[in-house]
């Protein structure tokens, strides 16, 4: 349908106060630096349409935001950067949640982060509580994604279930190659529907602004997504202004390790590990490929398949394109048997060992 000119003229000035917002934005580099002067997030001559809040969240004018503790330089002990410029906290002021037990709960669990189930459903709530609030402060409407579509964006990430490890090695590799559909599946899922369906709604210019001022200048580092990767480094914008307040000063940073990950990390620096992955490359090498671990294979795949590729559709790659994906396919699924074939012969057996002296005897049931 057409848009009325008066239609048509709000969107574009409510499309100019949002680029400003957004160019301040940029300029601060989303969370990192500042820049003085700005005190006003608002989309000049636009009115807000406040979406709800969620539960807890509360927007109180003239209120500061209170930003994770941080020491004199920016930074928690760990190097991890907390403060927020001050364009990216003029647009949270006066956005607050008040974290429930469950959120505050920095106890051991099986999920991200290592924390408790219970833990990850309260702090997504919190979450997308702030971003809806920070999100109304710079004139856009934004709807709280609930858990189950955030969970579900996540596991759209997840591998093909109820194939045993033979089955899914001799099908899909390592699935990196052989099961990628294009990007943004997971940003797109976990936007949620009324986000996508407002935005949608918008002007090319409009679209442009929400999205800067949701992400800042990664709109790939979507809540969803970073969280899965468990790491809100790259996020910017509402995004980041959220995530600060909620997660821990060492979680918001790529240099954060699961307990569950450091304890492979003791297991990868045994010696007797190490000794049995100089075999295996050996091995790999005498089959013609020159890997010194198997993580080195999945990170080649991955940029050879994005040098391939661009993150593009593959239904949108050129015939050359197309057949250079087939052939590093191929090309995986041999690796991958090789892999394997050399990790049965010189490592698994040596793993298994010190997985039950390190971790116990219910490290491999």
């Amino acid at each position: 349908m057409e848009k009325s000119p008066s239609q048509s003229t709000a969107l574009h000035r409510h499309a100019l106060g949002a680029l400003v917002v957004v160019l301040s934005l940029i300029a601060a580099a989303c969370f990192g630096g500042s820049t003085s002067g700005t005190t006003s997030s608002a989309a000049p001559g636009s009115t807000s349409q406040a979406a709800p809040s969620g539960a807890g969240a509360t927007t109180t004018t003239g209120a500061t935001t209170t930003l994770p503790p941080a020491n004199s330089s920016g930074a928690d002990e760990s190097g991890t950067t907390t403060t927020l410029a001050p364009q990216l906290a003029a647009l949270g002021a006066g956005c607050t949640v008040d974290l429930s037990p469950a959120a505050k709960d920095n106890s051991r669990g099986e999920e991200e982060f290592g924390l408790k189930a219970e833990t990850i459903v309260a702090r997504v709530e919190a979450v997308e509580s702030l971003i809806a609030c920070c999100m109304n402060n710079a004139g856009f409407e934004y709807y709280p994604v609930d858990y189950a579509t955030i969970r579900k964006a996540m596991d759209s990430n997840s591998k093909p279930s109820g194939l045993s490890s033979d089955e899914f090695r001799a099908q899909y590799g390592y699935g990196i190659t052989t099961l990628y559909a294009g990007p943004d599946s997971q940003a797109v899922i976990g936007a949620g529907q009324q986000n996508l369906a407002y935005r949608d709604s918008l002007l090319p210019a409009d679209r442009v602004a929400y999205d800067r001022t949701l992400y800042g200048e990664n709109t790939e580092a979507t809540f969803a997504v970073s969280l899965d990767s468990e790491n809100f480094a790259p996020t910017g914008g509402c995004t980041r202004f959220a995530v600060a307040q909620v997660f821990a000063p060492d979680q918001l940073g790529a240099s954060f390790v699961n307990y569950q990950n450091a304890a492979g990390v003791a297991i990868d620096q045994d010696p007797r590990i190490i000794a049995a992955y100089k075999d295996w490359a050996g091995c790999m090498r005498k089959k013609g490929y020159n890997y010194n671990h198997p993580d080195e294979i999945k990170a080649d795949l991955a940029t050879r398949l994005h040098d391939i590729t661009g993150g593009s559709d593959p239904a949108t790659l050129s015939a050359d394109a197309q057949n250079a994906l087939k052939q590093l396919q191929a090309e995986e699924l041999a690796l991958a048997a090789t892999d394997h074939e050399c990790s049965v012969q010189f490592v698994d057996a040596i793993k298994k060992q010190v997985e039950t002296e390190l971790l116990g005897p219910d490290a491999n049931k």
